[in-house]
């Protein structure tokens, strides 16, 4: 059997260590290590957004990239039609991303 059929995929990989921090050893830990666990646990799961949302991340950056070359150089104008809805949209999608409590609309 080849070795990649016999890894798990990256997102099964990542949800076990982050079950394992968040269940395991979160509780037994205090102060400093307790926090450094938490924010282990948050960049697990922004992995792991990352991956279940932006499956072709790479070409998704290179077209930012490309885009805030455009505007910074002028090729683009700021007030170019729709380019605010453009960058609206990357914006939410990033944040979702990051932090899907930023997109949620407050009660």
């Amino acid at each position: 059997m080849p070795m990649s059929h016999s890894i798990p995929p990256s997102q099964t990989l990542l949800q076990a260590a982050a079950r394992y921090l968040e269940d395991e050893l979160l509780p037994t830990l205090e102060g400093y290590h307790r926090f450094q666990v938490r924010v282990t646990l948050n960049v697990l799961r922004i992995v792991e957004r990352e991956l279940r949302s932006a499956p072709s991340g790479s070409d998704a950056t290179a077209s930012n990239l490309a885009l805030a070359e455009a505007i910074r150089s002028g090729q683009l104008p700021i007030d170019s039609p729709g380019l605010a809805a453009q960058l609206s949209s990357d914006l939410g999608e990033a944040l979702a991303i990051n932090n899907p409590k930023w997109t949620k609309p407050s009660p």
